[in-house]
């Protein structure tokens, strides 16, 4: 029995420690994020969120950066949407609050708290926003942080 105890302390505290450090890493001596760029992480992630949502790829990938296209293409992007939907639900068109922003590495970092249809506790979505070569931002990283996206492995 303590051995099915220590796994599931570790299961939960694992996690946790790596959230909590990484939040601190991407955050921790920041120096304060773009107004440009927190505008368009304001926009953006709202249209990424209800992209994901509806599984419209088309959507999704109108404010990603080409590292990001890379990173997720199409197949990758349907995998993902279904995950989060399976998972906490959909996501609440806007309900997301920024609760924090800074900058790491020249790019704007804004961490944002949002409601699901299935989570009872606020889901943080971190959006990392830079420059793109025309000028403009474009989404360059993102992070779904919940109690139940921490029980549920992706895959």
């Amino acid at each position: 029995m303590k051995m099915i105890e220590k796994f599931r302390m570790k299961k939960i505290l694992a996690p946790l420690m790596i959230i909590t450090f990484s939040l601190g890493f991407i955050l921790s001596g920041c120096s304060a994020a773009s107004e440009e760029g927190v505008s368009f992480a304001d926009s953006a992630a709202e249209n990424f969120l209800i992209a994901i949502n509806n599984a419209d790829y088309e959507s999704y990938k109108k404010d990603l950066g080409e590292d990001m296209l890379q990173a997720v293409p199409e197949d990758e992007f349907i995998k993902f949407s279904s995950y989060i939907n399976d998972t906490i639900g959909e996501y609440i068109p806007d309900s997301k609050e920024a609760a924090a922003s800074g900058v790491q590495k020249g790019m704007d970092v804004v961490v944002y708290q949002a409601d699901y249809t299935d989570e009872d506790e606020k889901v943080k979505v971190t959006i990392v926003v830079s420059k793109s070569a025309d000028g403009g931002y474009k989404i360059s990283g993102s992070w779904f942080d919940s109690p139940k996206l921490r029980e549920e492995n992706y895959q």
